[in-house]
């Protein structure tokens, strides 16, 4: 079992300080690490399609795409009622 003690002078209470300085450091270097990845891979994708994608006007939906009312949601309705 690994026993936890409390500084007790000056140089352990500055070295545990400096310990904990360094472990923020390397959690927000991480931090900062995986936001240029994403943004490198963001931009990476935008560069090999050829710029921001932009959906055409064919892609549309049209009013019968979208949502419908069929038997077997009516089905699922009336099980959900109380």
């Amino acid at each position: 079992m690994k026993s936890t003690s409390l500084p007790t002078s000056r140089t352990d209470a500055s070295e545990s300080q400096g310990l904990r300085t360094g472990r923020r450091r390397l959690v927000v270097g991480a931090s900062v690490a995986a936001g240029a990845a994403v943004a490198a891979a963001a931009l990476h994708r935008q560069v090999t399609t050829g710029g921001p994608v932009v959906a055409s006007d064919n892609t549309r939906e049209t009013p019968d795409q979208g949502y419908r009312l069929t038997d077997h949601v009516r089905r699922y309705y009336e099980t959900t009622r109380s």
